[in-house]
């Protein structure tokens, strides 16, 4: 039986970050946990451990997260998984964000927004609340796959349902896949398929490689900073 990823794992591959050990600056951008997501000025998320607010300007060197203010506005750069409504899910860093859609943004880009993959560039402002809602969004490239680290809500036939910022997002698994009742309230490692127009997910077994957890998919345009 495959055995997968949980906490302790994803724990040890957040502690591996190299952004934090060099040190840098940005914006909470997302909370689950004791693993914090924050969003650099160049759009570049980090994901690493440590506690502070949706909305905090904080400063990382090694394993400290020291808060210097409050930010309400940040800039993210991620790849479509889906979305639902008036929400985009994104993946950046290992994390999965939601980012509402404000009513400008909307009638811009359509009901329908960019594709699964498409790896965008977006200005968010951050409520008191830790919403994030898009002013503005760039296309940056492609991409094909991507990893993040998500809290699973529910399982059932071909299907896994997981916890972003409160929301929930259920997204298919390959043809036969069926996880086991087992994981359901733990974090697991997702390997997100991305081509075809559909967001796919496979849950990786603890003999998968791990993707570093700044990785923002393989782009065509966006480099790191």
């Amino acid at each position: 039986m495959r055995r997968y990823l949980l906490a302790a794992a994803a724990a040890a591959l957040f502690a591996a970050s190299p952004a934090a050990a060099a040190g840098f600056e940005g914006v909470v951008v997302a909370r689950s946990g004791a693993a914090l997501a924050v969003a650099t000025p160049a759009g570049v998320v980090h994901t690493i451990h440590g506690s502070a607010r949706v909305g905090a300007l904080v400063r990382v060197s090694g394993t400290h997260v020291a808060v210097l203010g409050t930010a309400r506005r940040a800039t993210v750069r991620g790849v479509v998984v889906r979305r639902v409504g008036s929400t985009q899910f994104l993946a950046a860093g290992g994390t999965l964000l939601g980012v509402h859609a404000s009513s400008r943004a909307v009638a811009a880009v359509g009901n329908g927004g960019p594709a699964p993959g498409t790896v965008v560039q977006d200005t968010v402002s951050v409520s008191s609340n830790g919403t994030l809602t898009q002013q503005s969004s760039q296309t940056v490239g492609q991409a094909g796959n991507v990893s993040v680290q998500a809290t699973v809500t529910s399982v059932g036939a071909g299907t896994v349902t997981i916890t972003v910022n409160g929301q929930t997002l259920t997204l298919p698994l390959p043809a036969g896949l069926t996880l086991p009742a087992s994981v359901v309230g733990s974090q697991v490692t997702l390997s997100l398929n991305l081509g075809g127009g559909t967001a796919t997910a496979t849950a990786e077994s603890d003999d998968d490689q791990g993707d570093d957890s700044d990785d923002q998919g393989d782009d065509d345009g966006g480099g790191d900073d």
